[in-house]
Protein backbone atom coordinates (compact mmCIF):
# COMPACT_ATOMS: atom_id res chain seq x y z
CA UNK A 1 0.00 0.00 0.00
CA UNK A 2 2.73 2.55 1.27
CA UNK A 3 4.16 2.48 -2.88
CA UNK A 4 0.79 3.06 -4.47
CA UNK A 5 0.66 6.17 -1.67
CA UNK A 6 4.14 7.30 -3.01
CA UNK A 7 3.59 6.84 -6.16
CA UNK A 8 0.21 8.99 -6.92
CA UNK A 9 1.92 12.24 -5.48
CA UNK A 10 5.68 12.86 -6.86
CA UNK A 11 7.28 16.02 -7.35
CA UNK A 12 10.83 16.54 -8.46
CA UNK A 13 11.65 20.64 -8.28
CA UNK A 14 15.53 22.30 -9.14
CA UNK A 15 15.54 26.06 -8.07
CA UNK A 16 17.75 28.77 -6.53
CA UNK A 17 16.92 29.44 -2.23
CA UNK A 18 15.69 32.59 -1.57
CA UNK A 19 15.49 32.41 2.07
CA UNK A 20 16.53 30.88 5.48
CA UNK A 21 15.26 28.03 7.23
CA UNK A 22 12.34 28.75 9.52
CA UNK A 23 11.11 26.53 12.00
CA UNK A 24 7.50 25.35 11.39
CA UNK A 25 7.03 22.06 13.74
CA UNK A 26 7.91 19.26 15.78
CA UNK A 27 6.45 15.69 15.57
CA UNK A 28 7.78 13.41 17.95
CA UNK A 29 11.28 15.42 18.38
CA UNK A 30 11.91 15.89 14.81
CA UNK A 31 12.04 19.11 13.87
CA UNK A 32 10.37 20.51 10.31
CA UNK A 33 11.37 23.34 8.68
CA UNK A 34 10.02 25.56 5.51
CA UNK A 35 12.75 26.51 3.11
CA UNK A 36 11.77 29.29 0.30
CA UNK A 37 13.34 28.30 -3.53
CA UNK A 38 12.71 30.04 -6.68
CA UNK A 39 11.79 28.20 -9.56
CA UNK A 40 11.72 28.81 -12.73
CA UNK A 41 8.54 28.42 -15.20
CA UNK A 42 8.54 28.06 -18.99
CA UNK A 43 7.44 31.61 -19.38
CA UNK A 44 10.73 32.84 -17.38
CA UNK A 45 8.66 34.10 -14.80
CA UNK A 46 9.47 32.58 -11.30
CA UNK A 47 7.15 30.63 -8.32
CA UNK A 48 8.34 30.64 -4.76
CA UNK A 49 7.82 27.51 -3.54
CA UNK A 50 7.72 27.00 0.17
CA UNK A 51 9.69 23.10 0.93
CA UNK A 52 9.02 21.41 4.22
CA UNK A 53 11.74 19.59 5.13
CA UNK A 54 12.91 17.42 7.98
CA UNK A 55 15.97 18.18 10.22
CA UNK A 56 17.48 14.93 9.57
CA UNK A 57 17.76 15.38 5.81
CA UNK A 58 20.07 18.53 5.65
CA UNK A 59 21.56 20.33 8.65
CA UNK A 60 19.24 23.65 8.76
CA UNK A 61 21.56 25.94 10.39
CA UNK A 62 23.59 26.02 7.39
CA UNK A 63 23.11 28.88 5.23
CA UNK A 64 21.81 28.29 1.24
CA UNK A 65 20.95 31.15 -0.18
CA UNK A 66 21.88 31.92 -3.61
CA UNK A 67 22.73 27.86 -3.88
CA UNK A 68 20.73 25.56 -5.72
CA UNK A 69 19.03 22.81 -5.06
CA UNK A 70 17.57 19.43 -6.72
CA UNK A 71 14.37 18.76 -4.30
CA UNK A 72 12.39 15.32 -4.68
CA UNK A 73 9.20 14.89 -2.40
CA UNK A 74 5.60 14.97 -2.16
CA UNK A 75 2.76 18.04 -2.97
CA UNK A 76 1.19 18.72 0.20
CA UNK A 77 -1.70 20.62 1.64
CA UNK A 78 -2.88 21.46 5.36
CA UNK A 79 -5.27 24.32 6.89
CA UNK A 80 -4.16 27.19 9.18
CA UNK A 81 -6.53 28.21 11.51
CA UNK A 82 -5.63 31.94 11.87
CA UNK A 83 -7.90 35.01 12.47
CA UNK A 84 -11.27 32.80 12.85
CA UNK A 85 -10.38 31.42 9.36
CA UNK A 86 -8.78 28.34 7.64
CA UNK A 87 -6.07 29.46 4.92
CA UNK A 88 -4.83 26.27 2.81
CA UNK A 89 -1.14 26.49 2.72
CA UNK A 90 0.87 24.04 0.27
CA UNK A 91 4.45 23.32 -0.09
CA UNK A 92 6.51 20.47 -1.12
CA UNK A 93 7.35 17.80 1.22
CA UNK A 94 11.25 16.82 0.64
CA UNK A 95 11.97 13.30 0.65
CA UNK A 96 15.24 13.91 -0.41
CA UNK A 97 17.22 17.35 -1.28
CA UNK A 98 20.82 18.04 -3.06
CA UNK A 99 22.66 21.01 -2.82
CA UNK A 100 24.02 22.42 -6.09
CA UNK A 101 27.24 23.86 -7.33
CA UNK A 102 25.33 25.79 -10.63
CA UNK A 103 22.15 26.25 -11.62
CA UNK A 104 20.42 22.91 -12.57
CA UNK A 105 16.73 24.28 -13.69
CA UNK A 106 17.38 24.36 -17.32
CA UNK A 107 18.75 20.65 -17.25
CA UNK A 108 16.54 19.10 -15.81
CA UNK A 109 12.65 20.23 -16.21
CA UNK A 110 10.23 20.64 -13.02
CA UNK A 111 8.05 17.80 -12.74
CA UNK A 112 4.97 16.74 -10.96
CA UNK A 113 2.43 14.27 -10.97
CA UNK A 114 -0.82 13.76 -9.14
CA UNK A 115 -3.22 10.86 -9.00
CA UNK A 116 -6.55 11.40 -6.69
CA UNK A 117 -10.03 12.42 -6.96
CA UNK A 118 -11.46 15.47 -8.39
CA UNK A 119 -13.58 17.09 -5.26
CA UNK A 120 -15.32 20.10 -6.63
CA UNK A 121 -17.03 21.16 -9.75
CA UNK A 122 -14.31 22.28 -12.52
CA UNK A 123 -14.71 26.25 -13.05
CA UNK A 124 -14.27 27.11 -16.90
CA UNK A 125 -13.01 30.01 -17.62
CA UNK A 126 -11.33 32.22 -19.50
CA UNK A 127 -8.37 34.83 -19.15
CA UNK A 128 -7.99 37.62 -20.00
CA UNK A 129 -5.90 36.93 -23.33
CA UNK A 130 -8.39 34.66 -24.84
CA UNK A 131 -7.06 31.48 -23.13
CA UNK A 132 -9.31 28.33 -21.76
CA UNK A 133 -8.32 27.30 -18.07
CA UNK A 134 -10.34 25.05 -15.58
CA UNK A 135 -9.85 25.34 -11.76
CA UNK A 136 -10.08 22.20 -10.50
CA UNK A 137 -10.03 21.24 -6.62
CA UNK A 138 -7.96 17.63 -6.29
CA UNK A 139 -7.55 15.61 -3.50
CA UNK A 140 -4.78 13.02 -3.47
CA UNK A 141 -4.53 10.57 -0.86
CA UNK A 142 -1.84 9.62 1.59
CA UNK A 143 -1.36 6.64 4.13
CA UNK A 144 -3.52 6.66 7.46
CA UNK A 145 -6.98 8.26 6.07
CA UNK A 146 -5.39 11.81 5.47
CA UNK A 147 -5.54 13.62 1.77
CA UNK A 148 -4.49 16.69 0.30
CA UNK A 149 -6.17 19.21 -1.45
CA UNK A 150 -4.24 20.55 -4.10
CA UNK A 151 -5.79 23.57 -6.39
CA UNK A 152 -5.12 23.11 -9.84
CA UNK A 153 -5.35 25.18 -13.28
Amino acid sequence: MTDKVFDNNQVSIAGEVVGDFEFSHDVFGEGFYVLDVSVSRLSNSNDIIPIMISERLIDVKQDLKGKFVDISGQFRSYNRHEDNKNRLVLSVFAREIKVCEEDIEGVRPNFIFLDGFVCKQPVYRKTPLGREIADILLAVNRPYGKSDYIPCI
